[in-house]
């Protein structure tokens, strides 16, 4: 058929509405896939906050515990050295002092310890501050892409309802017979075009060259006619 038919004309506006409308359909379908992306990479942001935080909170908890050895040690340590005041016998002084000694060394190990825990706590605290003000920012841009998918999410469905009863008035416009063929077409061809012009002898569907007969039915005959290669309505623009 020529694309300037009454009839034909009528189709092809069905035709147009039907890939909005499935268009459409299939982006909403893909809006919870979205959404969960989204959601995933909020995540993941929050995890590196929570990361950062709990490293911090470690360090500290074992600069606490370092701190309570250490004091623990200076107790001994006093205990000792009081218990020297006490004792008369040369061997058991000797024996207190080694004692000593050794709680001394493994207090300054404790200390050395310590000292590397704070610095590494200086460390992590500046990274989870980085962290922290840097990461958030992201995530409150995610979530605003979240609310904004969901308010288009939101808009899609009117929209989809819309076109539907666009697509229902349109069918009711169309003349049985194109009607019939066109959805028996939507039935064989697996994806949209289902309406093609003819370009040089071409079905502009599947970009391959129909048969003179193809030409023919579409240009003289003006009926509706299928691409012999992939069974597409094709038809004439001129």
């Amino acid at each position: 058929m020529r694309s300037n038919n009454s009839d034909f004309k009528k189709l092809l506006l069905l035709h147009s509405r039907d890939r909005r409308k499935q268009a459409m359909a299939l982006e909403l379908a893909n809006f919870p896939h979205l959404v969960v992306q989204l959601e995933s990479k909020i995540q993941l942001e929050n995890d590196t906050i929570a990361s950062a935080t709990q490293e911090l909170q470690n360090l500290e908890i074992q600069s606490k515990s370092l701190d309570n050895e250490i004091n623990s040690l200076s107790e001994q340590i006093d205990r000792q050295k009081n218990k020297q005041l006490e004792v008369k016998k040369n061997e058991e002084y000797q024996a207190l002092e080694n004692e000593i000694a050794n709680l001394l060394r493994l207090q300054l190990e404790k200390e050395d310890e310590q000292i590397g825990i704070l610095v590494k706590i200086d460390e992590a605290r500046e990274t989870a501050k980085i962290a922290t003000e840097k990461i958030s920012v992201k995530v409150k841009l995610l979530e605003n892409d979240k609310i904004q998918l969901l308010e288009r999410g939101e808009e899609l469905k009117i929209e989809l309802k819309t076109l539907e009863k666009e697509v229902e008035d349109s069918r009711a416009e169309v003349e049985p017979t194109l009607l019939s063929g066109y959805d028996r077409t939507k039935k064989v061809v697996s994806r949209p075009p289902y309406i093609a012009p003819l370009e040089d002898q071409k079905c502009s569907g599947c970009n391959l060259r129909v048969s003179n007969d193809v030409v023919s039915s579409a240009l003289v005959e003006q009926k509706l006619t299928h691409c012999d290669q992939c069974g597409r309505i094709v038809y004439s623009e001129r």
